[in-house]
């Protein structure tokens, strides 16, 4: 059953409508769509350019705990779910082999990890169509902070 809610409508009117069956409707896609994204986490975080911790400090050729010590302050891209502990994406390492210098930016900006995931990888119409991570690539770190800065304001 749709319900047609406007800029009138009150929480009480949403209550109202709504009846058990529709609650149980909305939580049962509600479940569903956590299921897919439990999936999709999994299967982004098994990817082969995903490091574990101990994997990733010695690409960087620091201790464990230096690395998730970068990783909390945002220096470093880490991502966890599905999966036991950290998940560092190698592509996080520009062409001299380090992390890129706007992730901390980005974190700041985002709130989270996942979120600097998304804008890295995802493509985006403000950058030209490239993907965050391309512009990185391409020196672009400035248009990529004032995207993370719109996406963080638009949302937040």
């Amino acid at each position: 059953m749709l319900f047609r809610i406007d800029a009138w409508s009150t929480i009480e009117d949403v209550r109202v409508m709504s009846t058990s069956s529709d609650q149980t409707k909305l939580r049962d896609a509600i479940d569903a769509a956590k299921k897919r994204g439990r999936k999709l986490s999994a299967e982004i975080l098994a990817g082969e350019e995903m490091k574990t911790s101990e994997a990733f400090a010695a690409i960087l050729g620091v201790s464990v705990a230096t690395m998730n010590s970068r990783r909390r302050r945002g220096k470093l891209l880490g991502l966890n779910g599905a999966v036991k502990g950290y998940r560092f994406p190698t592509w996080q390492l520009n062409k001299d082999g380090k992390p890129y210098v706007i992730l901390d930016k980005l974190h700041d900006r985002l709130g989270g990890s996942w979120s600097v995931y998304r804008l890295l990888t995802q493509h985006h119409g403000e950058l030209d169509g490239l993907t965050g991570l391309e512009a990185l690539q391409k020196g672009q770190d400035a248009r990529v902070v004032d995207l993370a800065e719109t996406v963080g304001r638009d949302f937040s």
